[in-house]
């Protein structure tokens, strides 16, 4: 079903024209989609890596869509701590916006298994990217947010008729 999902997102992002950032997945579900942006990664003097993700969801939930801005330290022990993060409604009109303040500004060790280690470990190198996608941040999250919505609906349709059968 990923497969498919990101086939569905790719397709519709081949489309687009003046195609503007290279979004990668970094992982999926039937609810939601986390991607990394890496044309604007910075790598700083101290070896800490800067990255954008966002989590895509389709849910129906207010804010739908969650970017947010990283400081990731790619040495020794795994730490991460946010720079930078926008809530969007379903339209991606920027609802709220929080900026790390200087109490703010304290890595915090990742978590195994959890957003931040997949984060650490994509902005490290430490994984390869399954999925490139090139757009921009509204036509990645649309285009994903459609295609998703639509796999959903057939995969409802389909319990359904088993249902039935039975």
């Amino acid at each position: 079903m990923l497969k498919c999902l990101a086939s569905a997102a790719v397709l519709a992002l081949l489309a687009s024209p003046a195609l503007a950032e290279t979004w990668h997945v970094m992982g999926a579900t039937p609810a939601e989609l986390l991607i990394m942006e890496t044309d604007t990664r910075a790598a700083l003097p101290n070896g800490d890596v800067v990255v954008w993700t966002s989590s895509v969801k389709t849910t129906g939930e207010q804010e739908p869509v969650v970017k947010a801005q990283w400081e990731v330290s790619c040495g020794g022990a795994p730490m991460i701590k946010p720079k930078v993060i926008v809530w969007y409604d379903s339209d991606l009109n920027s609802k709220e916006t929080w900026t790390a303040g200087r109490k703010d500004d304290k890595f915090q060790a990742v978590v195994p298994g959890s957003r931040g280690e997949m984060t650490y470990q994509y902005a490290c190198g430490k994984k390869s990217w399954p999925i490139s996608v090139q757009g921009s941040f509204g036509e990645v999250t649309g285009a994903y947010a459609n295609a998703l919505k639509k796999l959903v609906t057939l995969a409802k349709d389909d319990d359904s008729d088993e249902v039935q059968a039975r």
